[in-house]
């Protein structure tokens, strides 16, 4: 954590600033180890943590190595707000800030407002992305809590094979593979878990419902587990009972759209590479798909680079991204591909291990 706070503070001067106030959780995290859902950190001549006394024992263990600040109370600052602007007033004053470099795409009208008015005598100086750059390149510690992540939901796509009953529900079969997610060592969700039966398979994002389970169904499987903050994400179909011809002809150009995208991802390569390889593939068989073929993951489901037709962003070794590409057909079903990679100098690792072989229960 330490090196990541002084790879921010040696951007301080090229950015105007005396000092960055770290406000996105995510980002806090990422550079305090910090877990809570209300923190802020200081990023100046000395890094400061900055909480609210509900969090006092819990920031003791997770920030050790910074000095913390829990916000100061009094009947004229009522509120964490209050509390935590009179704080952040001391601290700058202390460290002798001028010039305040805050994260303008995390900060409100009014959150801008207040902080103009409680440090009057400090210029707010504002800044973009500056965090999430650092962010964009896995170390070797993250990339193992991807693989952590990945691995739990391998394990619990694996455990619900044996759980599949016809007429359950998309609803039943969404809480099953939750719960094995949990059990193969998840610290929690992704994002909501897209799962569809048969023809609701066609909609990209779909909803768990009532929908009951019939043979000869698709399942369309999207979903991810987190390991110490850290996102996985990944899709699979399975055919419940023999799946039709037409399945089977659509899953067939699905895989090899999805590895001609695996194929395109290398360090030094922009990322628009990769979707125009995915994307091209199904257009010449003459399916086009509305989303883009993949985004980047870390801390946050959706992060640099995006995967998308024009991506310039180029993507360097220890980045991690998706490729999903698939095909919806209405009133029939769908089917979509994903795995979570990290990009190398030569190609890419897959941490997302499941086979990509249609499986039929």
């Amino acid at each position: 954590m330490k090196e990541r706070r002084e790879r921010i503070r040696a951007r301080l001067s090229e950015l105007g600033a005396d000092a960055l106030l770290v406000t996105k959780p995510v980002n806090v995290r990422y550079l305090s180890g910090y877990s809570g859902t209300n923190g802020q950190i200081v990023i100046g001549a000395e890094d400061v943590f900055l909480t609210d006394p509900r969090y006092e024992e819990q920031s003791r263990h997770e920030v050790p190595d910074v000095r913390r600040e829990i916000y100061k109370t009094s009947s004229a600052a009522i509120g964490e707000s209050a509390g935590m602007f009179g704080t952040l007033e001391s601290v700058a004053k202390e460290l002798g800030v001028k010039r305040l470099g805050v994260e303008a795409g995390n900060m409100t009208l009014e959150t801008a407002r207040e902080l103009r008015e409680n440090l009057p005598k400090v210029d707010i100086v504002e800044t973009s992305e500056e965090v999430e750059a650092l962010r964009a390149i896995k170390d070797a510690s993250e990339v193992d809590a991807l693989s952590r992540a990945a691995k739990a939901a391998d394990d619990a796509l694996t455990a619900i094979l044996h759980e599949l009953k016809e007429g359950m529900s998309e609803v039943d079969l969404a809480a099953i593979l939750e719960f094995e997610m949990r059990r193969a060592g998840s610290d929690g969700l992704s994002f909501d878990t897209i799962l569809a039966f048969g023809e609701q398979a066609a909609e990209p994002h779909h909803r768990p419902n009532a929908r009951a389970l019939k043979r000869g169904d698709p399942i369309k499987l999207d979903f991810g587990a987190t390991s110490k903050g850290y996102h996985s994400d990944m899709t699979r179909v399975i055919s419940f009972g023999e799946p039709s011809d037409e399945l089977v002809r659509i899953y067939d150009l699905v895989k090899a759209s999805q590895q001609a995208g695996l194929d395109a991802v290398r360090a030094g390569s922009p990322a628009g590479d990769v979707d125009a390889a995915a994307r091209g593939y199904l257009r010449a068989a003459g399916y086009e798909f509305g989303h883009g073929t993949g985004h980047g993951l870390g801390l946050e489901i959706h992060e640099t680079p995006p995967v998308r037709a024009g991506a310039t962003t180029i993507m360097k070794d220890g980045m991690v991204l998706t490729v999903e590409p698939g095909v919806y057909i209405p009133g029939t079903g769908g089917v979509r591909i994903e795995d979570s990679v990290v990009v190398r100098a030569d190609g890419c690792d897959i941490l997302t291990r499941s086979t990509k072989e249609l499986v039929i229960v």
